[in-house]
């Protein structure tokens, strides 16, 4: 995929916008209808988004983790359908442009045939530009204008960043990945850690995710690990700050189930399932190595049952 910053280039475009994080189901619509849209017309479809979330600007304690990476959504984006990504760089500067301005630098980016947006999507300083302002846009300067309604669960909610942060934030996993159309993922290096898995004969794999990265709420997970070699270990991964034998941090923590893999350095993908368990301080280790065994059971089981699935 082609990933662009502010420059200007003069081909045809349709343009998705939206912020993206997690590509999820409600996005995915809009990148279908947008693709539709340009393979119609002989163009290519560019998603243009900004380069970080608004809030690590305007209100940084307030800004919300993230669920996919840069490297992630870039993936995702082209498995669902766009050819380009243009991310726009957000400062102060960018968060005082007043909507029309901000429809401004769209058209002044490109050849403008067509803009796809959500229902919901807002523009411009404080938020001021709407859907209907791109649609009298779109009238008064040629192009088409395509707003993409919600995407609703079963229950009634429209698909959301807010709603799978939320699912992940009580370790149901799996719903957060049908919310999204894919699975969650965390991505990280191996590195060395305290080794105090290998004390109470436990070894794990302290995984360094990207700290931007949102994580599943404190607890227990069974997992799958994908390493370098593309072999796929189960594993069991625990989050949170070991209050048993405590590290002074959040980590990510790996215990592979079947042998002691060199893993020191190694890329790694987890895919985890949903929580066995919330993290909790045992009152010996004693304890903690017994319900490690209850844990590693657990994870057997889910694997066995997602293996079949």
């Amino acid at each position: 995929m082609r990933v662009l910053g502010i420059e200007k280039t003069p081909e045809k475009r349709v343009l998705a916008l939206g912020t993206f994080d997690g590509v999820h189901r409600g996005h995915q619509a809009l990148l279908e209808a947008g693709k539709r849209y340009a393979r119609e017309h002989g163009i290519l479809l560019r998603a243009c988004s900004f380069d970080r979330h608004p809030l690590e600007v305007l209100r940084p304690e307030y800004a919300p983790k993230l669920l996919t990476t840069q490297a992630e959504k870039e993936a995702l984006m082209a498995q669902y359908g766009a050819d380009e990504l243009q991310l726009f760089p957000f400062t102060r500067e960018t968060a005082d442009m007043t909507p029309e301005a901000f429809l401004g630098m769209l058209r002044d980016s490109v050849s403008l045939c067509a803009v796809v947006a959500g229902w919901n999507y807002t523009f411009g300083k404080g938020g001021r530009g709407s859907a209907e302002m791109l649609r009298q846009d779109g009238l008064e300067n040629g192009y088409d204008v395509m707003i993409i309604p919600p995407v609703m669960t079963e229950d009634g909610q429209a698909v959301s960043s807010t709603l799978v942060r939320e699912k992940l934030q009580e370790g149901r996993i799996g719903e957060a990945g049908k919310l999204m159309g894919h699975p969650y993922e965390l991505y990280g290096t191996v590195a060395g850690g305290k080794h105090l898995g290998h004390a109470i004969g436990v070894p794990t794999a302290n995984v360094q995710a990207d700290p931007r990265k949102q994580l599943p709420a404190f607890g227990v997970y069974p997992c799958r690990m994908t390493v370098q070699s593309g072999n796929t270990l189960p594993a069991v991964m625990n989050v949170g700050t070991q209050p048993t034998l405590p590290s002074g941090k959040v980590t990510v923590e790996v215990h592979v189930l079947d042998g002691e893999p060199e893993l020191y350095g190694q890329e790694v993908t987890l895919y985890p399932g949903d929580m066995i368990r919330p993290e909790r301080k045992f009152d010996s280790v004693e304890a903690l190595t017994d319900q490690i065994r209850k844990d590693r059971q657990a994870a057997r089981e889910w694997i066995a049952a997602a293996g079949k699935g």
